[in-house]
């Protein structure tokens, strides 16, 4: 084991920063899709709808695997992070689901024969279907991946930050 330098990070920053970054890339999503931020291009038709979607997909890949980091940090972590038992247990079962979908986002096209379960699957969401690669966006509050809506997600990973992140850590409520 290699000794701690004064920029190793905790546990504890580690789960912050993650809790934190998921949070901005997710309330960013959000301020997109409700049109709080716009994207202003060339007027070429089609080039700030692809914009906006490619951008979407980036916010939301990104809240998924760094909400689904921070639930391996919570989980493996436990002892280290000082938090509520209910609060903890709370937050690690709403991002559970995450593991599965970030998985087959990050396998699911391998070709991988003994990964049945990294492969896309069909869900169905509000009357349509999508697999976990996909991203459904009907506005700010419904923002489906595969069978998940992030929104439902974001407010597990919101109230964890405002438990152990960084206004958290410093001593001082948001």
């Amino acid at each position: 084991m290699t000794p701690s330098t004064p920029n190793d990070l905790q546990p504890q920053q580690a789960f912050a920063l993650l809790l934190e970054t998921a949070c901005s890339e997710f309330e960013t999503l959000q301020a997109l899709v409700s049109g709080q931020i716009s994207l202003v291009g060339p007027e070429a038709l089609s080039v700030p709808v692809r914009a906006k979607a490619t951008i979407q997909m980036a916010l939301a890949k990104s809240f998924l695997f760094n909400a689904n980091r921070a639930n391996r940090v919570c989980f493996k972590n436990k002892p280290r992070l000082s938090l509520d038992r209910q609060e903890r247990e709370d937050f690690l079962r709403a991002t559970k689901s995450l593991g599965d979908v970030r998985d087959v986002n990050e396998h699911g096209y391998d070709g991988d024969p003994r990964s049945e379960k990294n492969r896309p699957s069909m869900h169905e969401q509000d009357g349509g279907f999508l697999d976990e690669t996909s991203l459904v966006v009907l506005g700010p509050d419904k923002i489906f991946m595969g069978p998940l809506n992030l929104r439902d997600i974001f407010a597990a990973v919101a109230r964890m930050r405002s438990v152990a992140g960084f206004s958290a850590l410093a001593g001082t409520q948001p």
